[in-house]
């Protein structure tokens, strides 16, 4: 693989200028003798997905206009905290009035250096791109990696809003969702792994989990209006936190971010609990 990544590496290079990169890698794939056994299984899955990026267009990665997460243009410094914390996004747009009048994106990062007192939503805005839901997503990623933006919103032939795509989802339709194996056929929602850690859906009520393995917050935390698992976890980071990651709580439990992107936290382990059957 490490050969094959190098010769990557030095096509580009060649081809830098000439074309887009979705013809870059379908001449490159021409060239290269992908099905070599010595690729490891997924590494072969990665390269199948970039094959298959080949026919995918924007509609079909995008996220439904139902499904996007957006603020009003007039939403208070607290209202766009407490949208960060209940959605666990890292990213989302903002408008005027409706979908179809999307000015930019705010970042989450961006609250963390300003007070509410100084902050202006307008000030905070993020350039994003409209792009036909046609366009092919190896273009697309081409384009987001020239510009550095991360998000793109889908519009149709009359300029309302279809959908939104984010390069967190170009680049998990390479490398896949990742999970654990381990728990493919295991219930989601709920459960206790053999190391005494509780697994939950970060979406899972924090009360409801409560009422299962006994209080996990504070007297003060528990006067926050946090509903999920997931909202009281970026409650403690004030951030997105990244797939593997540790968070300590004064309580001596520790949060581990088992599965999530760019956008979300998907499962979380909790440890430091007692045995199931103390």
């Amino acid at each position: 693989m490490k050969g094959w990544l190098n010769n990557i590496k030095s096509f580009l290079k060649r081809k830098e200028g000439e074309g887009s990169l979705r013809e870059t890698l379908e001449e490159l794939i021409e060239e290269e003798e992908v099905t070599d056994a010595s690729l490891a299984p997924d590494e072969r899955e990665m390269l199948t997905n970039i094959l298959k990026l080949r026919d995918l267009t924007a509609i079909d990665l995008m996220i439904p206009r139902a499904e996007i997460i957006a603020v009003p243009i007039e939403s208070s410094f607290e209202e766009v905290k407490a949208a960060f914390k209940t959605n666990m996004v890292m990213r989302f747009p903002v408008y005027r009035q409706t979908l179809d009048d999307i000015l930019g994106y705010i970042h989450m990062r961006d609250l963390l250096d300003i007070t509410s007192e100084d902050f202006k939503l307008q000030d905070q805005l993020h350039k994003l791109d409209y792009i036909s839901p046609s366009m092919r997503v190896l273009d697309l990623l081409l384009k987001m990696r020239s510009t550095g933006e991360k998000l793109a919103i889908v519009v149709d032939e009359y300029g309302g809003v279809d959908g939104l795509v984010t390069m967190g989802d170009l680049v998990e339709e390479i490398v896949g969702d990742i999970q654990d194996v381990a728990h493919l056929n295991t219930p989601l929602d709920f459960f206790y792994r053999p190391d005494g850690v509780v697994v939950v859906d970060a979406r899972m009520d924090i009360e409801e989990i409560e009422e299962k393995i006994g209080v996990l917050r504070s007297v003060e935390e528990m006067d926050e209006d946090i509903e999920t698992i997931g909202g009281f976890v970026l409650h403690l980071t004030d951030r997105i936190p990244q797939r593997g990651e540790l968070i300590a709580h004064p309580s001596g439990l520790e949060f581990e971010i088992i599965e999530g992107d760019t956008r979300r936290i998907k499962r979380i382990g909790i440890h430091g609990l007692p045995p199931a059957d103390a």
